[in-house]
């Protein structure tokens, strides 16, 4: 008998049709010996619906408010899948969050969990029932109130149970077949991995591949949880998220990721001195402002230019922010670029072939791209470049780097 643990997203549970077909999934599990715990979204797009009624109510609601709001979703979703298991005679249970014992840091609206206290699941396995959790929330402990995950909050839940239940695996089943190479949507000949290691996964995450969230994959590497990508509309199989990716460990590039609405600010004339980046960014960082890459440009002894990316949803609040520092901070002025996005390479081959910026940055010079800012690690390489560029830039790449061909491109 193993131990599994599935979780299926909003789009997997969105009708009652997919209810009833995410419980013949769960159902074909226990089936073939093993214990089952379930974690669920909301269906379909009911978060974005509670966001909306909330803002007719407030432009500004209480996160705390918002919290109790958002967590019914899940709360009526739990119920639903329950009762679709005992229509098909099975034992099942629902718990909320805090009923399955997760305790969250007291952040509203973007807690981490801190621990989970797993005797009552454990408890209700070993009567054989199948336990049905909602995601996305939990107990902070010092409060008695709800809080919520965040983004992606459902894949941390599922993954997090998954350790402590110490589970064979844990199975993601959404609205596409796996990871792909980059998004299908944009790239028409992008094709699924087979195999992707945890520390490709988690930079395609965190540079805006939406398929699984990087606080969920960070839980997996660190507890060894082996992770399967799947559909929840066909029985094909997934893409496995592992230590190391057991397929085509001679590529060099494993993956493309984008995102666009970037913006890029400099800060013109700072003085040179050995605090400077210091200053800057722990005011910007204590006003909640999260910066991406970021570029020194030495004028001269004295001055210094400084420019970094953010998000252009949070540009009106970083300029009131430099603005109010700027006598402490003592800058002459401030520009911004707006309408970039960011492109980015992903592959632990990076590690063994040095030439694969020097291919990036040709191909897209190649297509008239003007690359605006650059970042690199040991196995990614992101540029900024144009809004209007994006989908030519991963077009040229994902060409460039024969990532539709089933044999990898040699260096």
């Amino acid at each position: 008998m193993g131990r599994i643990v599935q979780k299926f997203g909003g789009t997997s549970v969105g009708s009652v049709e997919r209810i009833q077909n995410a419980a013949k999934r769960i159902i074909n599990e226990v089936n073939n010996g093993n214990e089952v715990v379930v974690v669920v979204s909301a269906m379909g797009k009911t978060t974005d619906e509670l966001v909306r009624l909330a803002g007719e109510i407030s432009k500004n609601p209480s996160k705390r408010e918002m919290d109790m709001l958002l967590t019914t979703g899940e709360q009526v979703t739990i119920a639903l899948l329950t009762m679709a298991l005992h229509q098909e005679g099975y034992k099942a249970l629902s718990l909320t969050g805090w009923q399955a014992g997760i305790q969250t840091e007291n952040n509203h609206s973007n807690a981490r969990i801190l621990d989970i206290d797993s005797e009552r699941i454990n408890g209700l396995l070993k009567d054989g029932n199948i336990v049905v959790v909602a995601g996305f929330q939990g107990l902070i402990p010092e409060t008695n109130d709800i809080a919520t995950l965040g983004r992606g909050g459902s894949d941390t839940t599922a993954v997090a149970l998954a350790a402590v239940l110490k589970a064979d695996r844990c199975d993601i089943y959404t609205d596409v077949t796996g990871v792909y190479t980059t998004d299908p949507r944009a790239v028409k000949t992008a094709r699924k991995i087979p195999s992707i290691s945890y520390d490709e996964m988690l930079e395609m995450a965190n540079l805006g591949a939406g398929v699984l969230h990087p606080r969920a994959v960070e839980f997996a590497k660190n507890y060894s949880i082996v992770l399967e990508v799947r559909s929840s509309m066909s029985d094909e199989r997934g893409t496995l998220v592992e230590e190391e990716a057991t397929m085509e460990q001679n590529l060099m590039v494993r993956g493309l990721a984008f995102e666009g609405n970037i913006t890029k600010i400099t800060v013109t004339n700072m003085p040179n001195e050995i605090n400077a980046l210091s200053d800057l960014f722990t005011i910007l960082a204590s006003n909640g402002i999260n910066v991406d890459i970021i570029i020194q440009n030495v004028m001269n002894q004295e001055k210094t230019n400084i420019s970094f990316s953010i998000d252009s949803s949070i540009l009106s609040d970083t300029q009131e922010v430099l603005a109010e520092n700027q006598d402490k901070l003592g800058f002459e002025s401030i520009s911004y670029e707006g309408n970039l996005a960011k492109v980015s390479i992903v592959g632990s081959g990076m590690i063994s072939n040095p030439g694969v910026a020097a291919m990036m940055f040709k191909a897209l010079s190649d297509q008239d791209v003007m690359i605006k800012m650059v970042s690199t690690s040991e196995i990614k390489v992101s540029t900024v470049v144009k809004q209007e560029d994006m989908i030519k830039s991963i077009e040229t790449l994902h060409d460039t780097f024969e990532l539709d061909a089933r044999v990898p491109v040699q260096k």
